[in-house]
């Protein structure tokens, strides 16, 4: 009862870091780990982020984002499209406080009589 197709989910990452293996799960179909991917020069479909000069940095990150990718700490954003509209200017006589909108009891006196056109 061989089996013709096995798994390799419970493979180790061959990778060694300061002479001890690396205990991560290595990827499917591959003998290294995320972290490690890179150090197998037969696979295509990582690489390396470039960093930036002040910070090197070799995350390995999917080709399939770009030509050059970047991990999300190096990506670099396109130019801003959109241009916000210049706020204008309000006057100074319509920045008025909420408390200058509203009239007191004593400022509501009527001006003038007006007649009563219902009245009995």
């Amino acid at each position: 009862a061989s089996q013709a197709h096995t798994t390799r989910s419970s493979q180790r990452c061959l990778a060694f870091v300061d002479d001890v293996r690396c205990s991560n799960p290595s990827l499917p179909m591959t003998r290294h780990c995320l972290t490690h991917i890179c150090q197998d020069t037969n696979q295509t479909l990582f690489k390396p982020c470039q960093g930036s000069e002040e910070v090197p940095c070799h995350k390995p990150v999917p080709v399939s984002l770009s030509e050059e990718p970047c991990c999300p700490l190096h990506l670099r954003l396109p130019p801003q499209m959109y241009v916000p509209e210049q706020v204008l200017a309000v006057p100074e006589e319509l920045e008025a406080a909420p408390t200058d909108l509203y009239l007191s009891a004593a400022e509501l006196q009527p001006t003038e009589s007006l007649p009563l056109e219902f009245s009995d």
